[in-house]
C-alpha cells in the first residue's frame, strides 16, 4: 500500500509531465525528409534517478548496474502507421528486460490509484527485450497512425528491472521511467550520503558532567559517521576516528535504544550492539583510521527512523557497556554531537627545601650559602591532545639569580658514568630550563612533545632538581641542590 500511496501523491506531477510532453511533441522540423518522405523521430531515455518526478524516492533501487539507458524510435510505415523500435544500452547478458508502454489513465478509475493502466498497451509495445551484454533492439509494427502516436498519444514508457519481481506500482523497480515520445535527460545520482560528526565525550550528550569520559586517553579523539546509500537502497556505514593511538583497537558500536525498564541493567539501550548497523574494532594508527559495514538496513531507515546510541569505547581499559565514563564518544546515532567543555586533568606537587629528606640521609642535604626558605610547586596539566604542560613555581627566590631547574630520568646506578641513580643529562621534554629569580615568586612552563600527561603522572620515573644559582652547577653533588625530589610525585 505504501507504493500505491506514493503513486497517488505523485499523480499531479505525472500529469504535468504528460502535459509538457504533448506541448513539446515532435513536429515536422524534428523529422527527416520532406512531406513526400516517410517520417521518423527518436527519443532518448536516461536511467531512472527520479528525475521524471524530481523526487528521489521514485529513483531506481535494486541490484542492477545503474548505466542502462534506452532509445525509442518511431518510424512511419508505407501505410501511414508507425513502427516502434526500442533499443536498450548496457544490458546484462542473457537477461530478459520487460519493456512496456502504459496508457495514461485517471487514477480515480484504476485499481491502485495509478495515473496509468497497469496492463501495458501491447498494440504499441509490451514485450521482453533479451539482453546481450551491450545494446539490443526490438521492433513492433503498430496499427496506429504515425501522427497519432507521435503527437496525440498519452502514455508512459517503462523498462522494468529483470533482476527482481515485476511491479506495476513500485516506481523504484523501474530502470527507466519516462513519458512516451519525450526525451528523458540524465538526472543527478539519486544515491544519498549523510555525514555526522562527533566530538569527544565531555558529558554533553546527556548534559551531565558525571557521564564525561574519565580515563587516560587523550581528549582530542573525534569521530565521523558517514551513511551512504547503495544502489539497492541499503546503507553502507563508515566510521572514521581522528587522533587515534597507534597500536590500539577501538571498539565502535551502535546500540539500539530501549526502554530502561526492560533492560537487565536499566540502560536506555541494548547492551548488545547491533552488528547490522556497526559493531567492530577500528585499528588506531596514530592518526585517522576508518572501517565500513555494508548494512542490510535501508538508508532511509538509518538516517530518518533508527534510534540508537553511537559509542566509541576506550581501548586503554576494559570495555564496559554500562559505565559511560569509559566512552570516548557518546552520542545519538545519525545526529552530530557538538564539542563540550573539556574536562582536562591537572595535578599539583609540592617540594620543600632539600634537608636530605628524600633519601633520608643528612649527608645529601643542601650545604651552601643560599637561604633555606626556597620551595617549589610543580603543576602538571593535561593538554587536549594528551600531552602535558609542566609549570614550576619557585618561592623566595633571589633577585637577579637564574635557577637551573631540571628533571633527570631515573637510571641504574651501575650503568651511569658516576654511579648516579639518574641520567646526568636532564630530560628537556619534561623540564630543563632556568627560572629567573625576582626576590619572590617566579615561574616557568614547558609543554612536552613526546611524553603524555598520563605517562608523566602514572609511569615516568625521574628526579626533580633545583640547583643553587650561587655556586657552580653540579650533577653529582646532591648537597648543591636546593630542591631534590621525584618528578610529578
Amino acid at each position: 500500500m505504501d507504493s500505491i500511496n506514493k503513486i497517488t501523491q505523485w499523480f499531479l506531477l505525472l500529469t504535468l509531465s504528460l502535459t509538457v510532453s504533448l506541448a513539446g511533441c515532435s513536429n515536422d522540423s524534428d523529422m527527416t525528409g520532406g512531406m513526400e518522405d516517410l517520417r521518423s523521430t527518436s527519443f532518448d531515455y536516461a536511467f531512472n534517478e527520479g528525475q521524471l518526478l524530481e523526487n528521489v524516492n521514485t529513483a531506481y533501487r535494486g541490484e542492477h548496474v545503474r548505466n542502462v539507458s534506452a532509445a525509442v524510435s518511431i518510424d512511419e510505415l508505407d501505410n501511414g502507421n508507425a513502427a516502434v523500435t526500442i533499443t536498450l544500452m548496457n544490458t546484462l547478458n542473457n537477461v530478459d528486460y520487460p519493456v512496456h508502454v502504459h496508457d495514461a489513465a485517471d487514477p480515480a478509475t484504476t485499481p491502485n490509484g495509478t495515473p496509468y493502466n497497469e496492463t501495458p498497451n501491447g498494440a504499441i509495445f509490451a514485450g521482453a527485450v533479451s539482453g546481450n551484454g551491450g545494446s539490443v533492439s526490438s521492433t513492433n509494427n503498430t496499427d496506429i497512425a504515425y501522427d497519432q502516436l507521435v503527437n496525440q498519444y498519452e502514455g508512459f514508457f517503462v523498462v522494468h528491472d529483470p533482476t527482481q519481481d515485476i511491479s506495476t506500482t513500485d516506481l523504484s523497480t523501474y530502470l527507466v521511467l519516462g513519458v512516451f515520445a519525450q526525451d528523458l535527460g540524465e538526472g543527478e545520482s539519486s544515491l544519498r550520503t549523510e555525514t555526522f560528526t562527533y566530538a569527544f565525550n565531555e558529558g554533553q550528550a546527556l548534559n551531565n558532567d558525571d557521564t564525561a569520559y574519565d580515563g587516560n586517553h587523550p581528549r582530542n579523539l573525534s569521530a565521523t559517521l558517514t551513511i551512504e546509500e547503495r544502489g539497492t537502497g541499503e546503507a553502507t556505514v563508515t566510521v572514521t576516528l581522528d587522533n587515534t593511538l597507534d597500536g590500539f583497537d577501538y571498539p565502535v558500536h551502535s546500540h539500539d535504544a530501549a526502554d530502561p525498564a526492560t533492560t537487565p541493567n536499566g540502560t536506555p539501550y541494548n547492551e548488545t550492539p547491533n552488528g547490522d548497523v556497526f559493531a567492530g574494532a577500528i585499528a588506531g594508527n596514530g592518526g585517522s583510521a576508518s572501517a565500513s559495514n555494508e548494512s542490510p538496513i535501508s538508508y532511509v531507515e538509518l538516517v530518518e527512523e533508527y534510534q540508537a546510541f553511537f559509542v566509541v569505547h576506550d581501548p586503554t581499559q576494559d570495555i564496559s557497556t554500562q559505565d559511560l565514563t569509559t566512552y570516548l564518544v557518546l552520542g545519538s546515532f545519525a545526529s552530530s554531537l557538538e564539542a563540550g567543555e573539556p574536562k582536562l586533568k591537572s595535578q599539583t606537587f609540592e617540594y620543600s627545601f632539600n634537608e636530605g629528606q628524600l633519601l633520608d640521609n643528612n649527608d645529601t642535604a643542601y650545604d651552601g650559602d643560599h637561604a633555606r626558605d626556597v620551595s617549589a610547586t610543580m603543576l602538571v596539566e593535561e593538554l587536549i591532545d594528551g600531552r602535558a604542560k609542566i609549570t614550576v613555581t619557585l618561592s623566595n627566590t633571589l633577585d637577579g639569580s637564574d635557577y637551573p631547574v631540571h628533571s633527570h630520568d631515573a637510571a641504574d646506578a651501575n650503568e651511569t658514568p658516576n654511579g648516579t641513580p639518574y641520567n646526568e643529562t636532564p630530560n628537556g621534554d619534561v623540564f630543563a630550563g632556568a627560572i629567573a629569580g625576582n626576590g619572590g615568586t617566579a615561574s616557568s612552563s614547558n609543554e612536552t612533545e613526546e611524553m603524555t600527561y598520563r605517562e608523566l603522572i602514572n609511569d615516568y620515573e625521574g628526579f626533580f632538581v633545583v640547583h643553587d644559582p650561587t655556586q657552580a652547577i653540579s650533577t653529582t653533588d646532591l648537597t648543591t641542590y636546593l630542591i631534590l625530589g621525584l618528578t610529578a610525585r
